[in-house]
């Protein structure tokens, strides 16, 4: 059942759904209640995590009341064809998604969710945002080995050729949790995730289950990895420097190494963390092992694979794997970062 908030006529709306490659689960913020919301656009912010469109709509007194829908990730709203200019100030639309647990004026504009351009006197759909997405052309190969005959994974790692979201393989696999880890799940609500509030991400969750682009960095003593995501930034030196000592932090302490045509990196002294938007917690005894490592090219373009071994005494009785796929890209540009808090009320 929809509930119609604004000035407006209601029809039968086609649905445009947008991925839900967020940072949390919309579950945190937004219900299964599905509404529409007409108005003004005020502004588009469109950076990561969420692309957030302000808007002003008419509440039953005939007062403005200012409305905020949110999306999936900029990175993903890409793939559908959205950019920093696709609403102006403005535009009139209507938006289809879920409301908000507080009532709080907020829209999803993800799973269940659509906008489209109104005509604001007639009420008639005249067209919907995004674009249809080709394939890069800066999708491209490259060489699997450096000059110095180390593995090659050097440069901008994204998603499909017509995207910049990569393929998981096992993105959130089960947990073999102990007592008191699966006690813990068994209570875990969404609105508890500390990302939902803009808190830094711990490693597992940076570097193994986020979907989006890395860039990766070698040099001669050690390699820099990037996050889309986040914008997180790690630098893993190739002796134990940062091994010994320290205050624990979301991103722990690592060294790297190469082991004939991979790339092994060991962390820990991390803090505990949630390792996906499902929850999956971690104790501050978790460690970890990544192994990056190239696979055969897909249709022409370099695959870069990392499977990553989390080990916790704490809360695991077995270690837990998470592996993701990404494809070499060209001249690739990260999404800039500017996480919002939910509104409260």
């Amino acid at each position: 059942m929809k509930k119609l908030i604004g000035i407006a006529l209601v029809a039968v709306l086609a649905a445009t759904v947008l991925p839900v490659q967020a940072h949390h689960s919309f579950a945190a913020t937004f219900t299964d209640e599905i509404i529409v919301v007409e108005g003004y656009v005020e502004r588009l912010k469109f950076s990561n995590p969420h692309v957030i469109v302000y808007f002003n709509s008419t509440d039953a007194n005939g007062g403005e009341q200012q409305w905020l829908a949110e999306g999936g990730s900029a990175t993903s709203m890409r793939n559908q064809g959205w950019d920093r200019d696709t609403l102006s100030e403005g535009d009139y639309i209507r938006i289809t998604g879920e409301s908000t647990r507080n009532g709080s004026t907020m829209v999803s504009m993800v799973n269940n969710g659509s906008v489209q351009f109104i005509n604001p006197t007639t009420g008639a759909v005249v067209g919907m945002p995004g674009h249809a997405v080709e394939a890069e052309e800066g999708a491209f190969n490259m060489p699997l080995q450096l000059a110095s005959r180390l593995p090659n994974f050097s440069g901008a790692w994204t998603g499909e050729a017509t995207g910049r979201v990569g393929r998981p393989i096992d993105n959130v696999p089960p947990m073999d949790y102990n007592e008191a880890g699966a006690a813990l799940h068994a209570v875990f609500d969404a609105v508890n995730d500390p990302q939902v509030w803009c808190e830094p991400p711990g490693l597992v969750r940076q570097a193994g289950f986020s979907p989006h682009p890395v860039r990766i960095e070698q040099l001669d003593d050690h390699v820099v990895i990037s996050y889309e995501e986040y914008a997180g930034m790690r630098t893993v030196y190739f002796d134990k420097r940062d091994m010994v000592g320290g205050d624990k932090t979301h991103l722990g302490q690592s060294w790297a190494r190469y082991e004939g045509q991979t790339l092994v990196i060991e962390s820990n002294n991390l803090l505990p963390n949630l390792s996906a938007t499902t929850g999956n917690a971690l104790t501050d005894q978790t460690s970890t092992v990544e192994t990056y490592y190239r696979k055969d090219t897909t249709d022409g373009r370099a695959v870069l694979a990392m499977d990553m071994v989390a080990t916790d005494p704490g809360y695991l009785l077995t270690p837990w794997t998470v592996r993701w796929e990404k494809y070499a890209e060209n001249d690739y540009e990260f999404i800039e970062v500017e996480c919002e808090a939910p509104l409260t009320n």
